[in-house]
């Protein structure tokens, strides 16, 4: 049975959620609503995959934990989101699933690209979403702007703790306290 955009309209149960066919259009699942992700630009893509290069090197070298794109997290809020990078230190890897691939649970770092369309929705939205499911770690980038922040979760609050921007010659490297010893130039974001 295919399904129809009048078929996802309505409220929807976790259950009905996770039977959607895996391809596009692609949902998360907020509160019993299918929230469309649209699919992302070019410049969106290359912070992504420069940005997974710089990760891929640093947890290589490392063994810390392990990192992937878009991958289906279900936090225990009940909210179902695809960051653009999770990650799960070595202490939590049994939060993937084996079954279905898929996070259950709360990861230890939450990435996000901000595009001018999803600004509000970061920022905001599951900004506090993911505050409210107890991620200890949350990255924004602004893909614009190229403005990395780190935010760690406080006593059930966010509180900024680094941040770095292309252009500011004395900030332009990400050096995150979540993860030691992990430098982004933020001039490489989107430079080959």
């Amino acid at each position: 049975m295919s399904t129809t955009v009048q078929q996802i309209r309505r409220r929807v149960t976790l259950y009905e959620f996770w039977a959607l066919p895996e391809a596009p259009p692609r949902f998360e699942f907020e509160q019993g609503e299918l929230i469309p992700m649209p699919s992302p630009n070019r410049q969106h893509q290359e912070i992504l995959l420069n940005l997974s290069f710089a990760l891929r090197q640093h947890l290589t070298a490392h063994k810390t934990g392990r990192f992937w794109i878009e991958l289906d997290t279900e936090l225990p809020n009940g909210r179902v989101y695809v960051p653009d990078l999770v990650y799960l230190s070595a202490d939590h890897l049994d939060r993937l699933s084996d079954a279905d691939g898929k996070i259950h649970g709360v990861p230890d770092l939450v990435v996000e690209i901000v595009s001018p369309h999803s600004g509000g929705r970061d920022r905001v939205v599951k900004f506090n979403a993911y505050l409210d499911a107890g991620v200890p770690w949350y990255w924004i980038i602004d893909s614009d702007a190229l403005v990395i922040e780190e935010f760690r979760n406080t006593s059930g609050a966010y509180v900024r703790t680094t941040g770095a921007a292309r252009g500011e010659a004395d900030k332009e490297v990400f050096q995150p306290e979540a993860l030691p010893g992990l430098e982004i130039d933020t001039r490489t974001l989107l430079d080959p």
